[in-house]
């Protein structure tokens, strides 16, 4: 049955391999004129050029193996904490430092990055872009979303095309098809580049280990199939299954130590330059703000906006805008992108100017209706540093508390004082296992927010049952 498959494998390449003769008409434009979008929503590039070259060369002898060698490729290392992975038509590749800090060899950043670069060489990214576009039509709160502070109007086509997510394993559209096929080809990728083939079912591994332990952590259950990560993707058992029948027993190079060494010292979640979470906290220490999500809310940060979750769907989106002169005009333009079809009342209701910590604001409520569901969708704007921060909170109609939950969130931005508020960065630190360290010893010496044995476990790629040994190279996070 593995001979089976890996002969399967190695015929779908064969086959597919003309039609990646040539980038699809218009993709190294379409990759160019999202660049920079990717760069806004995902906090621009990490600030470390080792850490950029060293995935760039990783990329490019995989590209070297590939169909594509001659062709323009980037690869992109994005400053954001989020476990991330995705690409754009015409040879654009990105990851996240996220996503590095949670791998754990050089052969797993190959399976990523192969896992990607088959996406664009077979075009599924154009196929995701224009079915990821259909999607955000539907969606009142996408029209809304813009890059945090950043210029230019909040066009229902610029969140469309702002709207790229993630791939192996993470949100998007692809199909389960494509999906198999960009794991069959990124292994045979890394068979000819000369890696470990089943790093990419152990990579997996680790992004289900992670979304288990981060729904957990947050007080939700965690359902495999319904996980958003892995929203319309096979399900990750399914799909290490497949893997590890297509890399078979194959020998390769693994690269665990050179790998850590090179990320030792990277900034590890939250950073100055995008801000933390910090419990119910979020904190900007380069912009000066922060506010506290309400009991009961969790707070996501995203480079172009900042999500507070809440139960019954109940979700309040924060961005930024150009401040346009009057608040009560900002307010009815911003409301007038909510589309048409989506609006169940064409005004803004109980409009008002409000104080908020000492800075202007207004505030008003509009009538919403998706999927059949009637919401209340209340927005306001705060005036803040020259700029405009939005507060667009959905919540079902009549639901009280949800919508008393999100007021007593959004009112208590205000402005970073003396530095008050601020955090340190934390790191990704590397510690040679000595003879009577444990894993309870070295979770212990994890600077996390609670599960510290749990996040010790997940980044290292460690089993309950696994165990340290002297000699062993791991990884801590630390101030």
């Amino acid at each position: 049955m593995k001979a089976l498959v890996r002969i399967l494998s190695i015929i779908l390449l064969l086959v597919a391999g003309p039609a990646w003769a040539d980038w699809p008409s218009g993709s190294a434009a379409l990759g160019a004129r999202d660049h920079p979008k990717v760069l806004q929503r995902f906090n621009g590039e990490v600030q470390n050029p080792a850490v950029s070259d060293y995935v760039a060369r990783i990329g490019m002898g995989l590209v070297m193996v590939s169909a594509h060698p001659d062709d323009d490729w980037r690869f992109t290392v994005l400053d954001s904490g989020e476990v991330n992975a995705f690409a754009l038509p015409g040879g654009y590749v990105y990851v996240t430092r996220g996503l590095l800090a949670l791998v754990n060899s050089e052969a797993e950043l190959a399976a990523v990055l192969a896992h990607e670069i088959t996406h664009v060489v077979e075009a599924h990214v154009e196929a995701r872009q224009k079915a990821q576009k259909d999607a955000l039509l539907s969606g009142a709160l996408n029209a809304l979303a813009t890059g945090i502070f950043g210029g230019g109007e909040n066009r229902l086509n610029e969140a469309v095309r702002s709207g790229v997510e993630t791939a192996f394993g993470q949100m998007g559209s692809y199909s389960k098809a494509q999906e198999f096929a960009a794991d069959a080809g990124g292994i045979e990728l890394l068979r000819l580049a000369g890696y470990q083939p089943r790093a990419q079912a152990d990579f997996l591994a680790s992004m289900a280990a992670n979304a288990r332990l981060k729904a957990r952590a947050a007080g939700r259950e965690y359902d495999e199939a319904g996980a958003p990560i892995f929203a319309t993707h096979p399900a990750p058992a399914e799909r290490q299954a497949r893997a590890l029948e297509l890399a078979g027993g194959a020998d390769g190079r693994l690269g665990r130590e050179t790998y850590l060494m090179m990320i030792d010292g990277m900034v590890y979640g939250g950073s100055a330059r995008g801000g933390y979470v910090d419990g119910q906290v979020f904190i900007h220490p380069e912009l000066g703000f922060t506010f506290e999500a309400a009991p009961g809310l969790r707070v996501q940060n995203r480079a172009s906006q900042i999500n507070i979750l809440g139960p019954g769907r109940a979700t309040l989106i924060m961005t930024g805008a150009p401040d346009t002169g009057d608040l009560m005009d900002a307010l009815r333009g911003w409301a007038a992108q909510v589309p048409r079809n989506q609006r169940r009342s064409n005004r803004l209701e109980y409009l008002r100017r409000v104080e908020i910590n000492g800075l202007e604001a207004a505030s008003g409520i509009l009538r919403i209706r998706q999927r059949g569901q009637r919401y209340d969708l209340r927005m306001t704007v705060i005036r803040f540093n020259d700029r405009l921060i939005r507060f667009a909170g959905k919540t079902r109609r009549g639901d009280r508390e949800a919508a008393d939950l999100q007021w007593q969130t959004l009112t208590s931005f205000q402005t970073l004082e003396n530095g008050a508020g601020q955090v340190a960065e934390r790191y990704v630190t590397l510690h040679r296992v000595e003879p009577g360290d444990s894993v309870a010893s070295l979770a212990a010496r994890m600077e996390v927010q609670g599960f510290q044995r749990e996040w010790f476990l997940v980044l290292n790629g460690m089993n309950v049952t696994d165990r340290v040994v002297p000699g062993m190279l791991v990884k801590l996070i630390g101030a």
